[in-house]
């Protein structure tokens, strides 16, 4: 066997994608989640990212030492409001600095965030706020304190914190040896489309697809992600990767016209 990767979220949509490209790598795959892989020639381990005893009690069940861990796993919201928040953030947290220690020198760590993350930095005072807080009961007490901060859009907040710990976790594994970068997912066809075309506004959702000619499939992230959790890529740390097919690009370039979007055309 090759490389031995923890992976969360890897029984559906870009996780199971991700899963299917390691395997073909010749990778031993450890998949944390709350459902069973469908892939076969797996190791599951059962695990809530909304509850820390939960993730210390998966960590248990890992091999003591690992070349790569990938967090994928993610839910879209909006309800429950600070579940949202624990599993995509401080879940992710909790588990990377558990096992940042265990990946090897030469390792990688792969948070997979969202495009809807990707504009952290305009509201960066705040999601610094939260990565302040030392733990995962620490961050649940900061969400009840500043609850009017984030609770408008659980889920973009949640990954807004998601892409910004990137930048702090390069820092603190690299003591390891061990690199840390983040992959920005557009639209993609996955089961949680619908709550996200929904979270959009359908309208705006189906247009932004449009621009890029179609959705992206869990099959276009997933080998991104591969090749940042195990491709030849030693010198790349603290990194935002945005795989959208090129939306946020446009928006940069002024070749997609949010003035022509319906947001913009709906009267206020």
């Amino acid at each position: 066997m090759g490389k031995v990767v923890a992976l969360t979220g890897g029984a559906t949509g870009i996780g199971a994608a991700t899963v299917e490209r390691l395997l073909a790598a010749d990778c031993r795959v450890y998949v944390l989640d709350v459902a069973a892989p469908k892939a076969a020639h797996t190791t599951f381990i059962h695990c809530d990212l909304g509850r820390p005893d939960a993730i210390d009690a998966a960590i248990a069940e890992l091999p003591r030492q690992l070349d790569s861990l990938v967090n994928v796993a993610g839910i879209p919201g909006p309800e429950p409001a600070v579940g949202v928040i624990a599993v995509n953030f401080l879940g992710l947290r909790h588990l990377t600095e558990s096992l940042v220690p265990r990946i090897v020198r030469g390792g990688s760590v792969v948070n997979v965030a969202s495009t809807a993350g990707w504009d952290w930095q305009k509201r960066a005072d705040v999601v610094k706020s939260l990565l302040d807080t030392r733990d995962f009961a620490a961050g649940l007490t900061w969400l009840a304190e500043h609850r009017e901060d984030w609770i408008g859009n659980p889920y973009k907040f949640s990954k807004q914190c998601a892409a910004a710990y990137t930048h702090r976790a390069s820092g603190f594994a690299l003591r390891y040896g061990v690199r840390v970068n983040c992959v920005n997912p557009g639209a993609t066809q996955t089961q949680l489309t619908p709550a996200f075309r929904e979270l959009v506004g359908p309208a705006m959702y189906d247009w932004g697809v449009a621009q890029i000619g179609r959705h992206g499939t869990p099959a276009d992230i997933a080998e991104v992600i591969e090749y940042l959790a195990i491709g030849a890529c030693r010198w790349l740390n603290g990194v935002e990767i945005v795989v959208d097919g090129g939306y946020i690009s446009g928006l940069t370039g002024g070749w997609v016209n949010l003035d022509a979007s319906p947001n913009a055309q709906t009267p206020r």
